[in-house]
C-alpha cells in the first residue's frame, strides 16, 4: 500500500485555490477527516496551513472555502498594523509591514474553536487513513527568528539512529499555524510569538519550503517509508511565469516578463515576496526525482509526484501570446496583467473574486497547469500534467 502525502502551499488568501482544488477531487460537503482519511501525512506552509487547520477542524470544504470568502474572516488574519512608522514607510516607499501579528493567533483560534488549542498530537488523535491505525502525521514548517533556521511543528516523531531527533512539538495546532502564516518584511510586523512559550517565528517560506513536497518527503523517509513506496499530491497557490522577451513580441506585451532596473527598494521589494517563489518546480522535480522517478508508475502518471497548481502564464507561442482561458472567450489582457500583480493578501472582494474565476478557469482545464518541469522561456512542458483533469487522472491512478 503506497503512502500518501498531501502537501499545501503557502500564498495567503490564494489558499483558497487548494481548497477549490480539493472540493473538484472531493464534493463540498466532504469533511475535513474524510479527505484526511485519504492521507498518511499532509504538511502545509502558511496558507496552506489554514487550509490544514480546517481539515483538522473537521469542516465540511463548502464550509472551509469560506475562511477565504469571507472579507471579515480574511481581514481577522490580515488585521492592520497599528505602528505609525510601519504606515509612513509602506505609504513613502511602497515596502514594509501592513498588518499585525500580534492580533494574528486570536483570529487563528476563532476559526478553529474545537481543535486549535490543542497540542498537535492531540488536535489530530483518532483521524486516522482509511484502514490503518496510525494518526495522520501533521507537518507544518515555518522559521525559527532567532536560530535562523527552519523549524518543523510536527504531530508525532520524525527519529531514528540513521537520521537523529525529530520530535514531537509542544505547541498547539493554532500557534504553529500562526508561526507558519507569518510572513515578514512587507507582510506582518514582528515574529509571531506565542502566549506561554518562548520563541520567534517567520513564516515557513523562508526556509524554501513555500512548497512544502520534498520537505514532506524527507519526512516521510525519516520515519521509515521506501521512497518508492511514497506518492504525493502537491496543491498549490497559482503562480506567474511569463516568458522571456524575444524579438516576435510586442514592445510592452502583458504576456511576457518585464526586465526591471536593479536598485535598493525594487531589490527589497523583490526579495520580501521572494518567500513564495520557492519556485515550486524546483522542490516538485527534486521529490519526483526522491521517489524514483517515472520508473514503475502505472499509466497514465509520468510520477509519484502529481502537482495541481494553476499557472498565470499566457497560452500560445514567442510572438503570438494569448491570455488563458477558453479560446472563445479568453480573459482580458487587463484581467491577466491585474492577476499577475495581485500580491498573496489579497484581502478586498474583487481580489479574492478574481482569483476564484481564475481558479474555476483551472478546474475546468481553460489554465494551464504547472508540470513538474517545463522550458520557462517557451513554457513547453517537459514532465508532469498540463491540466488539472490529466492531474487528477493521474492522482486517481497511483493513490
Amino acid at each position: 500500500m503506497a503512502y500518501r502525502i498531501l502537501a499545501l502551499d503557502g500564498g495567503g488568501a490564494w489558499a483558497l485555490i487548494e481548497v477549490s482544488a480539493l472540493i473538484a477531487l472531493y464534493s463540498k460537503s466532504t469533511t475535513g477527516h474524510q479527505v484526511l482519511s485519504d492521507f498518511d501525512m499532509v504538511a502545509a506552509n502558511s496558507g496552506g496551513s489554514l487550509v490544514l487547520g480546517g481539515l483538522v477542524e473537521d469542516l465540511a470544504l463548502g464550509d472551509l472555502l469560506g475562511y477565504f470568502e469571507d472579507e471579515a474572516k480574511r481581514k481577522s488574519i490580515f488585521s492592520p498594523t497599528s505602528s505609525i512608522v510601519d504606515q509612513a514607510v509602506q505609504s513613502l516607499v511602497g515596502i514594509g509591514p501592513k498588518y499585525s501579528a500580534e492580533d494574528k493567533l486570536p483570529a487563528i483560534q476563532r476559526l478553529l474553536p474545537n481543535r486549535g488549542n490543542l497540542s498537535m498530537d492531540k488536535a489530530i488523535a483518532g483521524v486516522t487513513r482509511a484502514g490503518t491505525p496510525a494518526d495522520v502525521h501533521l507537518l507544518i514548517i515555518g522559521f525559527d527568528y532567532d536560530r535562523n533556521r527552519a523549524i518543523f511543528f510536527r504531530s508525532a516523531a520524525a527519529s531514528g539512529p540513521e537520521w537523529g531527533t525529530g520530535d514531537t512539538v509542544d505547541v498547539t495546532l493554532a500557534e504553529a499555524i500562526h508561526a507558519s502564516t507569518n510572513a515578514p518584511v512587507n507582510y506582518f510586523d514582528g515574529p509571531a510569538t506565542f502566549p506561554d512559550r518562548a520563541g520567534r517565528y517567520w513564516d515557513g517560506g523562508v526556509t524554501g519550503c513555500n512548497n512544502p513536497v520534498l520537505a514532506a518527503v524527507t519526512e516521510a523517509v525519516v520515519i521509515g517509508q521506501t521512497p518508492t513506496n511514497i506518492v504525493a499530491l502537491s496543491i498549490g497557490t497559482g503562480t506567474v511565469a511569463l516568458p522571456w522577451p524575444t524579438p516576435a513580441d510586442p514592445a510592452n506585451s502583458p504576456y511576457v516578463q518585464a526586465i526591471g532596473q536593479p536598485g535598493l527598494v525594487a531589490d527589497l521589494r523583490k526579495l520580501a515576496g521572494s518567500i513564495l517563489d520557492d519556485p515550486p518546480d524546483i522542490a516538485s522535480f527534486l521529490a519526483h526525482v526522491m521517489t524514483g522517478g517515472g520508473a514503475g508508475v502505472p499509466a497514465p502518471a509520468q510520477s509519484r509526484i502529481v502537482r495541481m497548481n494553476p499557472l498565470i502564464s499566457p497560452m500560445g507561442k514567442p510572438g503570438s501570446w494569448r491570455p488563458p482561458g477558453p479560446a472563445a472567450g479568453p480573459m482580458t489582457a487587463a484581467q491577466f496583467t491585474y492577476l499577475t500583480r495581485l500580491d498573496m493578501d489579497a484581502v478586498e472582494q474583487p481580489q479574492v473574486d478574481a482569483i476564484a474565476t481564475f481558479a474555476d478557469l483551472w478546474l475546468q482545464g481553460n489554465v494551464t497547469n504547472q508540470p513538474l518541469r517545463m522550458d520557462s522561456d517557451t513554457l513547453t512542458p517537459e514532465l508532469g500534467y498540463i491540466t488539472f483533469q490529466d492531474a487528477a487522472t493521474a492522482w486517481r491512478a497511483i493513490k
